[in-house]
């Protein structure tokens, strides 16, 4: 049996695309699981099936974490459930999200709830660092789209993944 510091869940507000969270599985090389939908009849367990795992995987959340959870499960949301399981989590947002002000009511979400917030990753749009330490959210960084300059996207990846390998650990690896 393993911990909950064995995997990473991937949250977004609206749930996450399978495309993103295979391609972020892909860059920190993890077991990408199939997306938990927020419908689950017995969240609970599943979240116990994932500390029988071995580690190094990647658990998508198909649902905003701001969601309810089934009526069966004394959280509120899912948020409330990841930070009670101490599940480490990384929020994946949009541009839109970011202007909006949806990423920091995600990240103040998710910091009541105590979850083990690795930070946040930005996918698409400009990525603008100076701009974005102005936010005071943990940002690790960026995901470029198709409209990105390749240099600039491949070296953002390259340090989006060194960044999450040092917060995930040697227990996460």
């Amino acid at each position: 049996m393993t911990s909950a510091a064995a995997g990473l869940f991937l949250v977004a507000p609206a749930g996450l695309s399978p495309a993103l969270a295979a391609r972020l599985g892909a860059l920190l090389q993890r077991r990408l699981l199939d997306p938990l939908p927020g419908s689950a009849q017995a969240p609970e367990q599943q979240l116990q099936q994932l500390l029988d795992l071995p580690g190094g995987w990647l658990q998508p959340l198909a649902v905003d974490p701001a969601s309810d959870v089934s009526e069966r499960v004394p959280a509120s949301c899912w948020a409330e459930l990841l930070g009670a399981w101490r599940f480490r989590t990384c929020l994946l947002v949009s541009e839109e999200d970011r202007r909006s002000g949806r990423a920091r009511s995600q990240v103040v979400l998710l910091q009541h709830y105590k979850v083990p917030l690795l930070g946040v990753v930005q996918c698409g749009g400009p990525w603008l660092p100076q701009a974005r330490r102005r936010d005071g959210l943990p940002w690790l960084g960026w995901l470029a789209d198709a409209q990105a300059d390749p240099v600039e996207a491949l070296e953002e990846e390259r340090e989006l993944q060194r960044l999450l390998r040092l917060r995930l650990g040697p227990a996460g690896l």
